[in-house]
C-alpha cells in the first residue's frame, strides 16, 4: 500500500544538544491518524539502521517510527526523535 501524505502536515524535528544536530521530519498520513517520522541517514553519515524494505522517500529518508495520533506536537515528537537517537546509538 503506498502511503500518501499532505504537505500541509508536516513537522521539523530537531536534537541540538551536546554539539550535536540531527533533524528528521515528522508527515501526517492522509488516511489515518498516524505520523510517520523520516531521518536521512546519508546526510549525516551514519549506517542505515531499518530493515531493508522499510518506506524511503526521496529527500526524506527513511522511517524510523510512527507515532499514532490526529495532533503532533514539536515536544512529542522531539522526545521521541531524542529516545530513537539514543536507541540507536547515535547520541
Amino acid at each position: 500500500m503506498e502511503m500518501k501524505y499532505d504537505d500541509k502536515y508536516h513537522l521539523h524535528l530537531g536534537y541540538y544538544e551536546n554539539n550535536c544536530d540531527y533533524e528528521s521530519i515528522a508527515y501526517k498520513r492522509l488516511s489515518e491518524d498516524v505520523w510517520d517520522i523520516f531521518f536521512d541517514f546519508e546526510q549525516y553519515g551514519l549506517k542505515n539502521t531499518i530493515e531493508e524494505n522499510e518506506l524511503s522517500l526521496e529527500g526524506l529518508g527513511t522511517r524510523i517510527f510512527s507515532i499514532i495520533g490526529n495532533d503532533l506536537t514539536y515536544e512529542t515528537g522531539v522526545k521521541r526523535f531524542e529516545e530513537w537517537l539514543a536507541m540507536q546509538k547515535i547520541i
